[in-house]
């Protein structure tokens, strides 16, 4: 991979390479890794179609940018929450586990859950995008372990990513709402960890 490829030197250079990143980042939330093409990422960043090719040496780049860009929202989100947490004392943050391990697991009120789990099984489509939420996933692992340990309950904390994950697709298609399903299930697996 250039250089040129990796830093733009010029600053207009540095905000037309994120403008493409945040592009395809949208494109791939919302569509899905098949819709990441130059031509497409181009027209939602407002920029020329050949721009995309100068700044990235393949879609599949693209792509993984794209990924690691959307992983690192996520990341933030549950980091927030453990510094959210590790704030508290330690009887609060275990007063407010559940919802601390439910802000950090899932998208706020403003994201369809729908949308975000079906945008996360289109990631299949692209090696390189399942490369990307693969390496980011371990960030926000550490980011629940944090609010697991500051809690005092010793419990793995990609368990509760599975967790979440399961009670909101069970959620999603029998038209219940995911919060309210995950907040039970993270309740009895925490009692199971205590107990």
């Amino acid at each position: 991979m250039s250089e040129a490829n990796q830093t733009p030197k010029s600053l207009k250079a540095q905000i037309t390479r994120t403008s493409l990143v945040l592009a395809a980042a949208a494109l791939l939330r919302e569509q899905g890794p098949k819709a990441v093409t130059y031509r497409k990422v181009a027209q939602w960043a407002g920029a020329a179609s050949s721009s995309v090719g100068y700044y990235f040496e393949s879609t599949n780049q693209l792509l993984y940018e794209a990924g690691r860009y959307n992983i690192q929202l996520w990341a933030e989100r549950a980091e927030n929450a453990a510094a959210t947490a590790e704030s508290m004392d330690q009887a609060d943050c275990r007063k407010y586990l559940i919802n601390l391990l439910i802000s950090a697991s899932l998208p706020d009120d403003s994201v369809n859950p729908a949308a975000h789990y079906m945008q996360l099984l289109a990631a299949s489509e692209s090696e390189d995008v399942t490369e990307a939420y693969r390496n980011g996933r371990v960030q926000l692992d550490q980011a629940v372990g944090r609010i697991l340990k500051h809690a005092g309950v010793k419990l793995p904390a990609h368990v509760v990513g599975i967790v979440v994950d399961g009670a909101a697709v069970a959620a999603i298609s029998e038209g219940r709402e995911v919060r309210e399903i995950a907040a039970e299930l993270l309740e009895s697996l925490v009692s199971a960890y205590e107990g």
